[in-house]
Parts: structure tokens; sequence; C-alpha cells
């Protein structure tokens, strides 16, 4: 499509944005065509006891970051995208090792997510950490989410351990970004903690009953998430970036070692507006959203950042896209609605496990919306998450990550588990009784409930995630999320 109707993106990023009032954290929208500001809608505050939001505001740009890495990555010309990793880090166990540089950018490598990893250790997520403990610890997984090259399913792991690699090379990603930032004159940076000082970041909101808190992390940051700057920042970079030839390697999807095609590259992934199959990438850390939108051939850049944990900030990028080049409300997804039973589904055996919800399905706690597709399938918008899914005989059949899947109706069960005793996996420590797990430390002990998923399988709710348990063998239990599927706890 041609037509671009800059008043009509205008229009539709207000709309939006209205029910964001200026006592509160909001968001910015900023359009840029051709290195020229075309669009500017802004609502709510920076904080409290702070002045209203605007386009050279400082957000954390959180997953943002990972096309800028991959850049950043290309432009050192230290490894062949082919590369195992474990010819640049040495200390990696064999599994990790093989990855290859580019299936570790393209969300292909099935390298474990650390910060779910540390979750199942029970580890909160303000808890801190540093940079070479986290390496000397994931560099000891022998194990991963899925064989490399297999699936595309999201994992910040790839982009840590890049980090470190390209590090040993002499090239220093925090220096690399602000000799670009310097080039451009923006304020584009990488911070190693949360609480490094970052001059005008406005604090990230997260809502909570009776108003709001402000977000915080204490895992050390990475090349999977460490940059902030404002939205006109991030505008000017990909200004920069787009009539580059590098544009065109990162945003180009890797296909599968099956060579199927995907919609995900090195940091950018390909969403679905109308015909257009349009270059960008969301992001989240507590109390932010950020997401931006690309068309090279016109050189322009559609950028959102929210200081606020409950905005949509891919989702309202793609609502003003769809506006700014006419895509007709007929063209775009419709929402599932009730597409299928809702509850607990799982697969015959092993950890895949799911909730089926009115336009939207959980796997592995990781919710992904569902809109409607061709011959009564049900399909995901995001390229790292691809679902094709539809409910037949008494089953959800289709794919998940770009895999065959096919996940029964958890049925009542009584089931009790033969797990009495204690477990412990890296010093983390669990006891389990009957039904009743307890987890956590002082204060901060849990007792929470197994509920039975079948085939020696449970579910647990602690640290505000739902866990899976599954039984191995006498003396082995392993826990699992969407991003870290393999931790194992052993009985003493």
């Amino acid at each position: 499509m041609s037509r671009r109707d800059w008043l009509a993106a205008e229009a539709a990023a207000h709309e939006k944005l209205k029910s964001w009032t200026s006592d509160g954290p909001g968001g910015v929208v900023l359009g840029m065509e051709r290195g020229m500001p075309r669009l500017i809608a802004v609502a709510g505050h920076c904080g409290a006891g702070r002045g209203p939001l605007g386009p050279d505001s400082v957000f954390r740009w959180a997953s943002v970051t990972k096309h800028v890495f991959a850049t950043c990555l290309l432009e050192s010309e230290a490894f062949s995208l082919d590369m195992p990793l474990g010819e640049a880090l040495c200390e990696l166990a064999a599994a990790p090792a093989a990855v290859t540089v580019a299936q570790a950018l393209a969300m292909q490598g099935g390298l474990p997510d650390p910060r779910e990893c540390l979750t199942l250790l029970g580890v909160g997520a303000h808890e801190r950490t540093e940079a070479d403990a986290l390496y000397t610890w994931m560099a000891g997984f022998d194990w991963l989410n899925a064989a490399p090259g297999s699936e595309v399913a999201y994992s910040n792991g790839g982009y840590r351990l890049l980090e470190m690699a390209l590090a040993r090379r002499g090239f220093v990603f925090s220096e690399m970004v602000a000799a670009h930032a310097a080039r451009l004159g923006i304020g584009m940076r990488a911070s190693e903690f949360w609480t490094d000082p970052v001059p005008g970041l406005v604090p990230g909101h997260v809502p909570e009953a009776g108003g709001w808190s402000e977000g915080f992390q204490g895992m050390h940051l990475s090349a999977a998430g460490s940059l902030s700057g404002s939205a006109m920042d991030l505008a000017r970079w990909l200004a920069d970036l787009m009539p580059r030839a590098i544009f065109d390697r990162i945003a180009r999807p890797m296909p599968l070692g099956s060579g199927e095609a995907t919609g995900y590259g090195l940091g950018i992934s390909l969403t679905r507006i109308g015909n257009m199959a349009v270059p960008g990438h969301g992001g989240a850390q507590a109390g932010y959203r950020a997401g931006f939108l690309c068309d090279r051939e016109r050189e322009i850049a559609l950028v959102v950042l929210t200081n606020r944990d409950d905005g949509d900030a891919t989702g309202l990028a793609a609502h003003v896209w769809a506006a700014l080049y006419g895509v007709p409300k007929g063209a775009l997804p419709k929402p599932a609605g009730e597409w299928a039973p809702p509850g607990l589904y799982a697969a015959a055996e092993g950890e895949l496990w799911a909730e089926v919800r009115p336009g939207s399905i959980v796997v592995r706690d990781a919710e992904e919306m569902l809109f409607e597709g061709d011959d009564g399938w049900f399909v995901s918008n995001a390229a790292q998450s691809r679902m094709r899914l539809r409910y037949e005989d008494g089953a959800l059949t289709g794919e998940l990550f770009h895999r065959p899947v096919r996940l029964l109706p958890v049925a009542a069960d009584d089931e009790a588990p033969d797990l009495d005793g204690d477990w412990m996996c890296d010093g983390a420590h669990l006891q389990i009784r009957g039904r009743t797990l307890h987890w956590g430390r002082g204060p901060l002990r849990q007792t929470v409930t197994l509920m039975p998923l079948g085939s020696g399988r449970w579910l647990f709710s602690a640290g505000g995630r739902r866990i899976c348990l599954q039984h191995l063998t006498r003396d082995r239990i392993r826990l699992s999320l969407a991003r870290a599927r393999g931790v194992e706890y052993r009985r003493v």
C-alpha cells in the first residue's frame, strides 16, 4: 500500500491514548518519515511530582535493545553467523556450545532464559545478580529447551551469552552504543543495572491495588534489554539504520533447520498488518513497554514507549500503523473470542500444558492473544510465538512455535504424588508432603497446593507464576516455565 495518512495516524494515536489521564503514567507515540517527525502524540506524566511526558522523555527500551545489539555484532565482524557459541565461550556445556550465533539471535537456539531459571530456583525478580556469576552459572546448563533450529521460542539467554562472547573479542556493547549515540547526537545508552543513573529516566509504573508502584529488576541487565532513551532517540536511530544494508540482514527472517519459513530475524520480527509484513519489535520490563515498526522503502519509523506496565506498546503501534496506511478494519485480525472450551489442557507426556481463555491461550504460563485465521484455525500475530490451533475431536490440535501439538483436556484427578521429601537444585530447596509443596525461606516461605495435570505432572503457583512439576524418576523432578524447561531437582 502506498497511501499514507499522517492525520489519520495521529487521530488513531490520540484515540488509544485518551484513557491515559494527565495525572497518571502514560506514553509517547512518535512517527518519523525520512528523518522528519510527522506525528507526536503524548499522554500521562513522568511520575509522582514530575511533569508531563514528551518526545524527549527517557524510557527503558527493554527488548527493543535486541536489534541494536544484533547490528553492533554484525558491524564488529567478530563472528560468522554459523559459528557455534562454544568456539567463543569455551566454558559452555556441550548442549549450548553447539548453538550457532544466528540461532541464538533468532530465538532458535533453545537456550534457557536466565530470569525464568532463577524463578525456578525461587530467586525473586528484585534480588540482585551479577554478570560474571550469571554467566558462570549459565555455562553449566547442559540442556536446551528444544533442539536448535527446530522452533522459534523467545528467550533472552542467547543475547546474554553473545554479549559476553563479543566482549572477549574486544567489543564492549555499552561502548559501541555510546559511539553510535555520539555519532547521531542522541541519548541512547546501555546500563549494567537498574540502579545505574540514567539522566532524565522516567520511572516505570506497575499497577497495584489502589494505585501504582515503581517497577524494579535486580538481575544484571544485558544486551537482551539494557538500553534506554527517548522516543525521538529511537526514531533517529531507526532513521539512520533503515537505509543501511545491515537493516536488511537483521530484518530478514531466518528459516528453521528444516527450511520452513519463520517471521523472526536477528532481533527483528515481522508483524502482519493487513497484507503487509512490517519489521519491528516489542519489549517489556517492569513498568515499561516499548515497540516500533518500520517501512524501509519510505524510511518511516513509528515508535511507542510507555512508562506503565499495562501499556500495550506493540498493539498501539500496529493500530496507528493501520491508520497510517489506510488498512480497512475488515483486513485487520479479528480477535478469537470463545475459540475453544476454556480450561487446562496438556500433551500426553512431557511438560507442555496450556490454558484456553476467551481470545487467548496460556502456554507454559505465557499468554498469547489469538485471532481468527482461515478454515477454522486460530492464530497468533507474534512471529516469536507462532501458534495455529483449533479444537476438534475433543482436543487442541495444530502448531505451537512451528511444532505439531495435540493437547487433551485435563480431567479431574485425585492423583496423589509419590514425592514426599526434600528436594534440592543448585542450593535451592523445596519440600513436598502429599499434595502440599513448601518453597522459600523465612518470611518468604510459601505453601502451595499441587494441582494434577496427569501422567506424573502437577502445577503449582509461586512467585506470581504457574510452574509445571514433572516426576522423572523416583529421585528426580523437573520444573519448567515457557522459557526455561529443564531445571531439575533431586531428592535428598
